[in-house]
């Protein structure tokens, strides 16, 4: 008899826990729009997609809490289309990710011809990308990838922080695998050749 498998192959009864409880979590905030289950999504997930936001977005950060507020919105409105295939990190990443390229889009749309987007102030105190680079080449590394065009740094956050395996990357971006890989690759390159001057 052949055991259920999940669409990567996985099966269904190997799930990681953590995987398994943000399940659970869905469930329940489905069943009945248990407040206190979104809320736990949102503590255990919430991490991620600031890291994700202040990776793509510039801005004060007044309009990174905007950005925030309306990626949770759109997670709380669109939990009802997950489907349980892939982890809900996955689905989460995906689902911010083109939320924050809308803003961004939106922003530039509005902006345009009166100012570009404003640079973070050169040390926020609560920027949180900061815990993950300390120091003086940390900072250069960090103006650096600023510098980089938003698909370059949406790449090099999804691999080099966040983790997420190529496969994971390419249906986030809806790219082939080799796609992915290869724009990765000339990512990390114009980061390595801004880092270099």
């Amino acid at each position: 008899m052949a055991r259920a498998t999940d669409l990567g192959g996985t099966s269904l009864a190997e799930k990681p826990p953590a995987e398994e409880a943000d399940f659970e979590l869905v469930r329940r905030y489905l069943a009945g729009r248990d407040p206190r289950a979104f809320e736990s999504l949102v503590r255990r997930h919430l991490p991620m997609l600031r890291r994700l936001l202040a990776g793509l977005m510039r801005g004060t950060r007044e309009d990174l809490e905007d950005a925030e507020q309306e990626v949770l919105l759109a997670v709380a409105g669109g939990l009802a289309g997950f489907r349980f295939q892939s982890s809900l990190a996955t689905w989460l990443y995906s689902l911010a990710r083109r939320r924050a390229l809308d803003l961004l889009r939106r922003s530039r749309r509005r902006l345009r011809g009166v100012e570009r987007l404003r640079l973070l102030p050169p040390d926020p105190p609560a920027d949180p990308l900061e815990p993950l680079l300390a120091g003086e080449r940390s900072a250069r590394l960090l103006r650096a990838f600023r510098g980089l065009p938003v698909g370059d740094r949406q790449l090099l956050l999804m691999r080099d922080v966040e983790g997420f395996s190529m496969e994971e990357i390419a249906a986030m971006t809806a790219a082939p695998v080799g796609t992915a890989k290869s724009r990765l690759h000339r990512a990390r390159a114009r980061l390595a050749r801004v880092l270099e001057v």
